[in-house]
């Protein structure tokens, strides 16, 4: 019980000496938008079913971190990327849907990291094009993989409520051997 008690308390005190100036956990929420890219044998649409649209992308990322170490931060969070076309009397909207579990690692330039994560997702689709017709349908649940680069003005500095600003690139299966690709730009609040 003795060694039992020594190494909890080494380990915590080892990781409380070299934690990031951050709480042990932080929140951190942020709106983003991007640049959806679908495959081609994509289970609902492959996104030209609108041509001289309008278009707009809107999104949204939360994540709750561990900083574990200085330059080690697991995360959990959730992305949401919503793709809306339309026209005089077409409609179109795909609505993508991901969780990543994921770390991110600080090589010591300031907030600077890189992370990777899997995630799990969806896609969901409802389309109304005249030619077409209307198109309501969900995809498979896809494990996917995001890559991210990101600053994070907190880590370094004298408030944890330093903004981040970053990138990211998903990429998730959506079936039939197709993926999509998010490459998406945020800046996010951290609490």
């Amino acid at each position: 019980m003795k060694k039992l008690a020594i190494i909890f308390f080494s380990i915590f005190t080892f990781c409380f000496t070299l934690s990031a100036k951050e709480d042990f956990f932080s929140f951190s929420a942020g709106l983003s938008s991007g640049v959806p890219v679908y495959g081609r044998n994509s289970v609902v649409s492959t996104g030209s079913e609108i041509e001289k649209g309008n278009r707009v992308i809107l999104g949204s990322t939360i994540a709750a971190n561990l900083n574990v170490l200085k330059q080690i931060s697991f995360y959990l969070g959730n992305d949401i990327l919503w793709d809306i076309t339309w026209n005089a009397s077409d409609k179109s909207s795909k609505l993508h849907v991901s969780f990543p579990l994921g770390i991110k690692i600080y090589p010591g330039i300031g907030g600077l990291n890189a992370g990777l994560a899997y995630t799990l997702g969806f896609r969901a689709d409802n389309i109304k094009v005249q030619e077409l017709g209307d198109y309501n349908a969900i995809t498979p649940w896809g494990n996917g993989f995001k890559f991210q680069v990101e600053y994070n003005f907190a880590h370094e500095g004298k408030s944890k409520y330093y903004p981040s600003i970053g990138g990211y690139w998903n990429l998730m299966p959506r079936g039939n051997n197709s993926y999509d690709n998010l490459i998406v730009l945020y800046v996010a609040a951290n609490f």
